[in-house]
Order: structure tokens, then sequence, then C-alpha cells
């Protein structure tokens, strides 16, 4: 449904996003990288929000910065949603159905009732949007977006500071989409990524370096991986850069770390998680934090 050619961006001449092709069929897909990877460039550039330096996304056969009847199949929300906070949800639904120009407004209403059951707010749809909680807000945010049926929807950072409950919440709105659309989800939390997309996009300082099944990155740390009970001492000396994660024992610390070499006598190669691969493809990427 979505896909894109050569698709870049430049500032000053600088790739903010360096030119890429994809292409994204039904279903949810994660996109993952560290801040200032490029993720909110690509996001925008599908979205058709942000003009490309080159190349172009297309949905259907049709560039997303062709006209309104190709922006209407496009969702986005953005990491902060805002909106009027003294409106209703129903209120501030029924003004995005308008502006957006969807139908008469018998048939407007009857959308806005559709999405505020979706996203499970009908009961709270009457009340000052100041008195909804975060997650609330964000879910108000896909429902704007979901107006006029669109076929492709863009997500940016959807469960960030959210409590377990309401991410689950939130992230079974998203699958319940990915059935009959394309989502693309931007996360930091990866437990999100692994709970709801089969597919993965990563990206590092603006360049795309992996697009594939979820479960194929765990390749990037194999071999490479390892696990043993490290002294307090050996511990203290591990570079920290290298080390995944480190667990308290009675006897000392058991530590999991990213090297070519087992970094101990001790160390035992570990089987790999998409986390882990994910760390290590990251990891080894020169200067990430740099752009």
């Amino acid at each position: 449904m979505l896909s894109a050619t050569h698709l870049g961006k430049k500032y000053r001449g600088i790739w903010a996003l360096e030119p890429l092709s994809l292409q994204l069929n039904q279903g949810m897909y994660g996109l993952l990288g560290p801040n200032g990877a490029g993720k909110s460039t690509l996001m925008r550039l599908l979205a058709g929000l942000l003009a490309p330096s080159t190349g172009d996304a297309v949905i259907n056969g049709l560039s997303v910065r062709s006209g309104s009847n190709v922006r209407l199949q496009i969702g986005y929300v953005p990491q902060n949603f805002q909106m009027y906070p003294q409106l209703t949800a129903r209120e501030w639904l029924r003004h995005v159905a308008k502006l957006k120009g969807i139908g008469t407004r018998k048939e407007q209403d009857a959308e806005v009732e559709r999405l505020l059951h979706t996203v499970h707010l009908t009961a709270r749809a009457d009340r000052p949007a100041r008195t909804y909680s975060s997650g609330m807000v964000k879910r108000l945010g896909i429902a704007q977006a979901l107006l006029g049926s669109p076929v492709v929807v863009i997500v940016d950072e959807p469960t960030t500071g959210l409590d377990p409950e309401e991410r689950v919440r939130l992230r079974n709105v998203l699958a319940e989409l990915a059935l009959s659309s394309v989502v693309l989800l931007s996360t930091h939390v990866l437990s999100d990524v692994e709970s709801s997309c089969g597919n993965v996009i990563v990206l590092g300082n603006g360049k795309l370096h992996y697009k594939g099944r979820l479960a194929g990155l765990a390749h990037f740390a194999e071999g490479r991986l390892w696990e043993w009970e490290a002294s307090h001492h050996e511990w203290q000396a591990i570079a920290q850069e290298r080390l995944l994660a480190a667990r308290k024992t009675a006897d000392g610390v058991l530590c999991r770390v990213i090297a070519d070499e087992p970094p101990s006598p001790y160390a035992a190669a570990a089987v790999p998680s998409m986390e882990d691969g994910y760390l290590a493809l990251i990891g080894s990427l020169p200067d990430v934090n740099g752009r």
C-alpha cells in the first residue's frame, strides 16, 4: 500500500535522511533508532508533511503530496498531540471531521461515534479534554487520525509515559487497525514492538540499516553475546558501553555483554533476543548520537 523510492531529505547540504527505498504492506511495522536517527524525518516524508529532497512516497500509486484525496488516506499522530483543552472528545472529533470534509453532518456524527467506540472513549466523550489522562489524550489523537478511514496510519511514540494497563490498551487499538491498514509505529519501547510488530525498520545516523522480520534482529548479536557471573571487582572493570544487563546475585553480578571475544574466561555464549540484536546493531554504528 505504501512505498518509498529513493526518498531522502537534506538540510543545508547535510542528509537528515539519506535516500532509501522500502515497501510497506498491510500490517504493523516498528520504526526503531536512537534520537537523531531520522525517524521523525521519515515519518513526516511518508505522511506528506515534508517535501523530500529526492525521491517520493506513494500510496497505491499516488504521491502522498499529490492532493487532499491522497492525504485523507493518511492518518498521522505526532508524539505531542495537542488540542483545545476546553473541548470534549466528541466536539474535537466533530471539528476535525468538518475540517477534513468528511461527508454530511450525519455521516460525520456516525464516524465520530464509531471512532469513540474504537478507542474506548465513549464513556468520557462529553468531558473536557483537560480532565483526560495522558493515555486518553493519546487515544483521542489516534481517533482524530482515523477520521476518513485512512489506509496508512503513522504513530510517533504513542505509549511514552503511560502506565502498563494504558499501554496494553493502546497497543490493542493499533493491532486492530493493522488488520486492514498499514501501521507504522515509532517507539523507543522495544517491548511494544516485540508484542505488536512482525516487521521492523531500523534507522541510525540518517541511514536505513535494517528492514525485515522482527526475529531477524537477533542475528546481529549471534556469536557476540556473552553471559557470566562476575565478581564485584570484575564487574566494575567492564566497559559500561558493552554491558547490556547486570543483576546482583548472592555471589556477584550476573553480566550480559556484547563483545567480539569472550570478555571473561568464565563467559559463555548466550542466545540473543530481539533487543540484544537491536542494541548490537545500534552499538556498531559510528557516531550514533552525532546527528
